[in-house]
């Protein structure tokens, strides 16, 4: 069977014996609307809660955009939402960046599809910013019930109105990606970023759980949960009304708007229907993050390797497809992700485990599935020594991996992922 994988912009063919495929899996999209704008104006004329339009009236308003290491349809989003914004006493429009890089390629396009968006919608009343985690206007709100500083970007604190606009999909520490992330950590400070990263090294901070899981067994993530407090507290006398959708590729798979809480619920439910799978771990799989943005940096791909792994037996193997245009990670993450990642294993876990700096916890990730298995082998642009010191092993050609596990073992069992950054996968 030939098999096409997302790599950076383009796509990379694999050719893997019917025999040896143990399965192709990526997000379901058989449920896929078929016209995006539509489909988003019908959910915004039928949320939960009040209309976007009566909310907003008179009100200042906050408008919280994804960054750009996120795939989702801003230009759809915001040409959805602004038409309803006219009404409000003034408009801020935030980037939310949390931690990552501020001044980017793709953030600056952001900023110009808002401002593209607000000038067909007629805006005059708004402002634009780019969260910057280390600015120094900062207003702090107090503390979560786990001690986490609520320390936020001053333009964002006391609005009348919250908008979220947000791409749902799994998430390897916080359970799934929502709204709730668009205050915690993306308009936060760096303390509060860090201390509430710090919950990733905890167990039950992992995919599959979040606060607002419809299934109550599944509730229990400390880390999205403090998300939540955070977010309780940023708002505590305004009112939040969130646009979500879930997309894969161009494709819009659903949307949903108003209250936050029903509309996570029901896109928690999306989720486990369309991208969580239950597999039989494999001693070989082939991962793919999904193009970019998704493996625009090493940083970014890794969160396709913590959705997957439970699809790898212990001493597999992992061929990883991840262009990393943008290089190892931020260069705020470096020092903590990949330079501490090139110590020996061992280590990297041990003095994670004592004092936790944010990014950590992805190395201690990494070198946790390094640990198990016996390799994981990268197709990249990243150069060979890049690689090599953090333990990974460059290719050259992917079709020469999957032709020597098969020489290897003529029966080896191979399971494939495309778009693994938006899915959860459990093994059996």
């Amino acid at each position: 069977m030939k098999i096409k994988l997302s790599y950076g912009q383009d796509k990379v063919q694999i050719e893997i014996p019917d025999k040896n495929l143990a399965g192709f899996i990526q997000p379901s999209v058989t449920r896929a609307v078929p016209d995006t704008m539509s489909e988003l104006n019908r959910v915004l004329e039928n949320p939960h809660g009040t209309k976007l339009r009566d909310l907003v009236k008179s009100k200042s308003v906050c408008v919280l955009v994804e960054d750009h290491t996120r795939s989702e349809p801003h230009w759809e989003l915001l040409s959805a939402v602004t038409p309803h914004l006219k009404d409000a006493s003034s408009i801020q429009f935030m980037v939310t960046t949390g931690s990552h890089e501020v001044d980017h390629p793709g953030n600056r396009a952001i900023v110009d599809t808002i401002k593209r968006a607000a000038a067909d919608a007629h805006l005059a009343n708004y402002r634009i910013k780019i969260h910057d985690c280390h600015d120094k206007d900062m207003v702090n709100l107090g503390r979560t019930s786990r001690g986490t500083p609520v320390i936020i970007d001053s333009v964002a604190a006391n609005c009348g109105v919250y908008v979220v606009l947000s791409d749902m999909k799994a998430h390897y520490f916080a359970g799934y990606s929502n709204a709730l992330k668009s205050f915690l950590p993306g308009i936060c400070a760096f303390e509060s970023i860090e201390h509430n990263h710090a919950m990733a090294l905890d167990p039950n901070s992992t995919f599959g759980r979040h606060p607002y899981h419809p299934d109550p067994k599944r509730r229990n993530n400390p880390l999205a949960d403090d998300m939540r407090d955070a977010m309780e507290i940023i708002t505590k006398k305004a009112k939040v009304f969130t646009l979500a959708v879930i997309s894969s590729g161009t494709k819009l798979v659903w949307a949903d708007a108003g209250l936050i809480r029903p509309v996570i619920e029901r896109g928690i439910e999306v989720l486990d229907e369309t991208a969580s799978f239950t597999v039989k771990s494999t001693p070989r799989i082939i991962v793919s993050p999904g193009g970019y943005p998704e493996d625009i940096s090493l940083y970014h791909a890794q969160r396709a390797l913590e959705l997957t792994k439970n699809a790898v037996t212990d001493g597999g193997e992992i061929l990883f497809l991840a262009e990393c245009k943008d290089g190892v990670a931020p260069e705020e993450a470096v020092e903590n992700f990949y330079n501490k990642l090139k110590a020996p294993l061992d280590t990297v876990l041990k003095s994670i485990s004592k004092k936790y700096h944010l990014y950590e916890h992805k190395a201690y990730k990494f070198a946790e599935l390094l640990k198990r298995i016996s390799a994981v082998k990268m197709l990249t642009l990243l150069d060979e020594k890049t690689v090599t010191e953090v333990h990974l092993q460059k290719i050259g050609d992917a079709q020469a991996v999957v032709d020597k596990w098969i020489a290897d073992d003529p029966d080896v069992k191979i399971l494939v992922f495309d778009k693994g950054s938006k899915l959860s996968i459990y093994g059996s």
